[in-house]
């Protein structure tokens, strides 16, 4: 199903579904994004999709790009690739293609061949594997944050930082049985060596539905200082914490991306007090005084569908992330009076330099291999039995 929404049609009061649709206006810039709105990342992708509805809904409120306004074309993939290259293709045959949202890696990497020769759409993508960076590989692709070798970097940079002692750190990374879960290992590796830090246990999982004794007990036998949990969706890591902990395990947890989801964490209880997870976005927003957060955190408080609690979810913050970031480089190209192909497009990207997002990235930012290679690690914590959220490192740059 496709879900067209034309810039007049988007309120921020509107939930999830009740999207009008009314007729298309000339010369608006026209974008594609795939969700999984239906199977096992439905929860996200419907965040996903509403990130992208506030943002657009906020930018064509504010002039459109140079007066044009966005149009975006909403389509279910359920996290399939086959339904994402369908989705892609059609709607590039439907010409004025600006922009191919992408959900997932596995889909990135079955429509570039195609799209480096014969379609040339600027993309950008929920997946964040490694070799993303490649980027005659992957020519008109971007991300909006850092890949998922650059968040384990960047939590062993915190760890090389922070750990006392004279003997080096030791760490035990638990990852899924997925392409996901084992993408940054064989960096991880070589960074680790780098750094001085001792790998004393990588452990694979399955991805739903296991017993985790056995992993609790390898965990306690390694007597590890950190452990590092990727390639999850919210899901077996918390009980192997919670069993951990029960077990006497006294290691600092520490999570990537998508296990930093404050909901997910606070969910998990006392077990995971001080956990550590890097982002790539702020997720944090309820007082916050920088004017995108501002913005953002008043456009979460109309989604009636979802509790506000304060905090964002990643999914989210990305899709904001990613339209502010289309915002910046169309505006620039039109500026400069170029047509609005991938090439002019992707040479923006790789022409920002200190942009300021407006706090939904911490600190200026530029472009590396067509990411933004920049996180923080955030402390998740209880104090008096109350969740809360605060920066335990300044914002970094992963290389």
């Amino acid at each position: 199903m496709t879900i067209r929404v034309s810039c007049y049609a988007l309120t921020a009061a509107m939930a999830l579904g009740a999207w009008a649709v009314t007729p298309a206006v000339a010369q608006n810039l026209k974008l594609s994004i795939p969700v999984p709105l239906t199977g096992v990342f439905a929860v996200t992708g419907q965040a996903q999709q509403v990130g992208w509805q506030h943002a657009i809904d906020y930018i064509n409120k504010n002039g459109g790009i140079k007066g044009r306004m966005l149009e975006a074309s909403y389509y279910d993939d359920e996290y399939k690739v086959e339904l994402g290259v369908a989705g892609f293709k059609k709607a590039a045959s439907e010409g004025d293609l600006l922009f191919a949202g992408g959900d997932g890696t596995p889909f990135v990497r079955a429509i570039s061949p195609e799209n480096n020769e014969r379609y040339k759409v600027l993309m950008s993508a929920t997946g964040l594997a490694s070799d993303l960076v490649d980027v005659g590989k992957y020519k008109y692709h971007f991300l909006a944050g850092m890949t998922y070798s650059d968040q384990m970097v960047l939590l062993l940079k915190y760890i090389k930082a922070n750990h006392k002692g004279s003997a080096p750190a030791k760490v035990a990374i638990v990852h899924s049985a997925s392409e996901f879960g084992r993408d940054p290992l064989e960096n991880v590796r070589t960074a680790a060596k780098a750094m001085g830090i001792t790998i004393a246990l990588e452990e694979e999982t399955k991805t739903t539905g296991v017993d985790v004794t056995a992993h609790a007990i390898k965990l306690r036998n390694a007597a590890a200082d950190f452990i590092i949990f990727h390639g999850y969706a919210g899901n077996i890591w918390p009980e192997i914490v919670k069993l951990s902990r029960e077990y006497g395990v006294k290691s600092q947890f520490m999570g990537t991306l998508y296990g930093s989801h404050p909901e997910v964490v606070s969910g998990v209880g006392a077990a995971v007090d001080g956990y550590l997870g890097t982002v790539s976005v702020e997720l944090a927003l309820k007082d916050r005084q920088e004017p995108m957060l501002k913005v953002i955190d008043g456009y979460l408080k109309t989604w009636t569908a979802k509790p506000y609690t304060g905090f964002a979810n990643v999914g989210y913050m990305q899709s904001w992330a990613t339209a502010l970031v289309l915002r910046e480089i169309i505006g620039k190209a039109i500026e400069k009076g170029k047509p609005l192909t991938g090439d002019n497009l992707i040479a923006e990207i790789n022409a920002m330099k200190d942009w300021d997002s407006g706090g939904v990235f911490g600190v200026p930012v530029s472009f590396d291999r067509q990411r933004v290679a920049y996180g923080v690690v955030y402390r998740y914590s209880w104090p008096n039995g109350q969740f809360t959220v605060a920066p335990a490192s300044p914002w970094l740059k992963t290389e």
